[in-house]
This record gives structure tokens, sequence and C-alpha cells, in this order.
């Protein structure tokens, strides 16, 4: 089993990270410890289902992940004052719910790669097939593994190798949920997509920035990075990225918007 992890810190601000689809918390590793080398106290969450064996993926329900983002949010609210999220694909869409519906608790967002619409149209038959298909059938193969440029990054990971059909069916009711969701989530967000994105398309940052509700919308293209920014090529930029962020959003608590 992959399991959540911690990382301490002073700063009054702490953040919660949440992995994507079918990946483990230690995609959201590096990202961790750029933001606890910069203070800010952190908690990664294992989502339902994931880090263990993809047969249990089938069995979990969007519900299941996000009962799991919700339990990392109480643990980590122990001990700080206040919560950032940062999320990787999935992770951003529920970052994005946890945003929504529960506003008083989130300070601001990073979000990488968010699928709100996903590139390969043919997930929407996911729903009709995992339902008349064999389970041995409804797993489709990663055949170049995790969407990662780095290499020595994408052998390292521990990413299930297949997708379940099933799991897909959920992200999409998920996607259903949050769209709508949007234009009420008012927190600072920072927005960050690889431009060699292969999973997510790169119209979903526009998606984004254009539908959110909040004021306060920062945007960055990792131009070298594929889908997964967090252990990509650029995973440094985007650990500098999100704690310059987070810093801003920390000074800017008791008055108005600093200059980025």
């Amino acid at each position: 089993m992959v399991d959540a992890f911690s990382l301490p810190g002073s700063r009054p601000l702490g953040c919660l990270l949440v992995h994507g689809f079918t990946g483990t918390p230690e995609e959201m590793r590096p990202l961790g410890e750029a933001l606890a080398a910069r203070g800010f106290p952190v908690h990664a969450v294992r989502l339902a289902g994931h880090g263990t064996d993809v047969a249990d993926l089938v069995r979990t329900r969007w519900t299941d992940w996000f009962a799991s983002v919700e339990a990392g949010m109480a643990r980590l609210r122990a001990s700080t004052e206040r919560l950032a999220v940062a999320g990787m694909s999935l992770g951003s869409l529920l970052a994005l719910h946890l945003a929504a519906t529960r506003p008083d608790d989130v300070a601001a967002l990073v979000l990488c790669g968010t699928p709100l619409r996903l590139r390969d149209r043919r997930v929407r038959l996911a729903p009709l097939l995992s339902r008349v298909l064999p389970t041995r059938l409804t797993m489709l193969p990663k055949r170049n593994g995790p969407d990662v440029a780095d290499p020595a990054m994408r052998a390292a990971s521990r990413s299930y190798r297949m997708t379940p059909l099933a799991g897909v069916t959920e992200l999409l009711r998920l996607q259903v949920v949050v769209r709508p969701e949007l234009s009420r989530i008012t927190q600072p967000a920072l927005l960050l997509h690889g431009r060699q994105d292969h999973s997510v398309p790169f119209t979903n940052l526009e998606l984004l920035r254009h539908g959110l509700g909040s004021p306060w919308i920062e945007t960055h293209v990792l131009e070298r990075s594929w889908h997964v920014i967090t252990m990509d090529l650029e995973r440094d930029e985007v650990g500098r990225l999100a704690a310059d962020f987070l810093e801003r959003v920390e000074t800017a608590r008791a008055g108005a918007r600093p200059q980025a």
C-alpha cells in the first residue's frame, strides 16, 4: 500500500494535497516537500481505492474519494488555522467540490491539470461498457505508463497500470457535479497545466479560468510537462509557483490582494 503522508511546517496556513485518478500520494510528494521547505504544513491524502490494488478502485465511487478528502481536511485542520487545497487532475475536481460545498474551510486552491472535460470522447461510452462487459474487459491498459515526460519519474511512479472503466464512470459523474459549481467558488486560485498534456486537453485551463467565480485567479503553463506536472520535468517550478502563491494568500489574509 502507498499511504498518506504529512510534513510539518510553522505557518498557520496548511495545504491539503490530493492526487489524481489511479495515482498515489507519492505523485504529490515533490510539491509537498517544496511547500514544507517554505514553512507550510502539508498532508497528502490517499483516495479510497487507490494505492492498493486496481480491483479496489472498481468498487469505489466518487463520494468515497470525496470522503477521503474530507477526512484529510479534518486531520490537517486540527493543527492549522487555515487550509489551502492543491489537487492534481481528479484531485483538482475534488478540491473544487470541497471549495464549493465547504467554502469557510478552504482559503485557496492550487489546481493542476483540471479535467473539466477529457480528451478521449470514447470515455462517454464508459458507463455503458462498464455495465455490460465482464470486469476483465473493462480494464484498459496504460501502454506507455503515466502521462509524465520525465522517464525516471515515469518509471518510478506507483500509479495503477490499468484504468478501470467503472472508475472513469465515477470521474464523469464528478465532472457533472463540479461544472455547475464553478461560479460559486470565490477563493483565490492558482491554475497550472502542462503544455504537452496528453490526457486533459489544454482548453480546460481556459474553461476553468472563465468558469470560476473568484476575482483572484493566476494561471501558469508548464511548457515541457505532460499531464502529471507535480512529478514531471518542471516539478520544481510547480513547487515554487505554489509556494509563492500561498505566501501571497497568507499576506493578503487581512487586507487587499498584493501584486503578483
